[in-house]
C-alpha cells in the first residue's frame, strides 16, 4: 500500500463540498437586511475561502459599504444562524469524492479536514452529508491559534488526527490552502472547480485535478517522485 502512514488533509468548501448555493442564500439575506445589492453566485464562490466574516465584508464592499468590526461580528452571527438552520439544503459532495476516499483508504491513507469554516459548522455539514466519520479530525478556523494560510492550522489538524506532517498532502482550492501546505513543507493539490478568485494554475500547486477520479493517480505521482 503506497500510502501507508499518509494523512490526506482536505479543505471543505469548494474542495469536498459544493456549498456556494447555501452560502449565497445566507449572504443575500444579510445583504437584503442591510439594504445592499445582492451578491451574485460567481462572486460568492470567489469570496468563500476566508470565512463568513470576510464573505460579508467583501459582499458589502461591492456596494461601497464598510461595516465596523462590531457590526461585522453581529452580522456574522446572524449569517451563521441563517446558514446552519438548513446547512445542506442545496449543498452536495463533489462527484467521485467517496469513491476517491475508498480508493485512498485501501492504499493505507487516512483523512482530516482543515477548513476556515467554523468547526461546529464543518462538523454539522459533514454529518448532514453522512461523511463526517471518514475524517480523523475536523478543525475549523475557530479551533486553531492561527487559521490558514498559517501552517499552525494545518499542523493542528494533522496532530489531532494523530498523523505525521512529513507524510501529508493538502487537497484544496485556494491561496489559503496552498499557503498552509507550503508553510508546513507539504505538497498541495488544487481542484480546478473550487472557490478562488485566482486561477488554479496561478496558485502554484504541485498538481491540479478536474475530477476526484484523478486524485489517486495524482497523489501517487507526487509520493513516488
Amino acid at each position: 500500500m503506497f500510502l501507508d502512514g499518509y494523512m490526506i488533509v482536505f479543505d471543505l468548501d469548494g474542495t469536498l463540498v459544493e456549498t456556494a448555493p447555501d452560502l449565497h442564500r445566507a449572504t443575500n439575506e444579510i445583504m437584503r437586511q442591510e439594504g445592499l445589492a445582492e451578491v451574485d453566485l460567481p462572486k460568492t464562490r470567489a469570496f468563500v475561502g476566508q470565512g463568513a466574516k470576510a464573505l460579508i465584508k467583501r459582499g458589502a464592499a461591492l456596494s461601497d459599504v464598510t461595516f465596523s468590526e462590531e457590526k461585522l461580528d453581529q452580522l456574522t452571527q446572524q449569517f451563521i444562524d441563517i446558514y446552519q438552520s438548513d446547512i445542506a439544503a442545496k449543498s452536495y459532495l463533489y462527484k467521485n469524492v467517496e469513491a476517491a476516499l475508498d480508493a485512498l483508504e485501501s492504499e493505507g491513507a487516512q483523512f482530516c479536514v482543515c477548513t476556515n469554516k467554523k468547526t461546529h459548522l464543518a462538523i454539522k455539514l459533514l454529518e448532514t452529508l453522512n461523511i463526517a466519520e471518514r475524517f480523523k479530525s475536523i478543525v475549523g478556523a475557530d479551533s486553531a491559534i492561527h487559521k490558514k494560510p498559517h501552517q499552525q492550522h494545518y499542523l493542528q489538524a494533522i496532530e489531532e488526527a494523530k498523523g505525521n506532517p512529513q507524510k501529508s498532502i493538502m487537497i484544496g482550492d485556494s491561496i489559503s490552502d496552498v499557503g498552509a501546505a507550503r508553510n508546513a513543507g507539504a505538497p498541495v493539490i488544487i481542484v480546478s472547480f473550487g472557490y478562488t478568485d485566482i486561477a488554479p494554475r496561478d496558485l502554484g500547486p504541485d498538481a491540479i485535478i478536474d475530477n476526484y477520479s484523478e486524485l489517486v493517480d495524482t497523489i501517487r505521482s507526487i509520493v513516488e517522485k
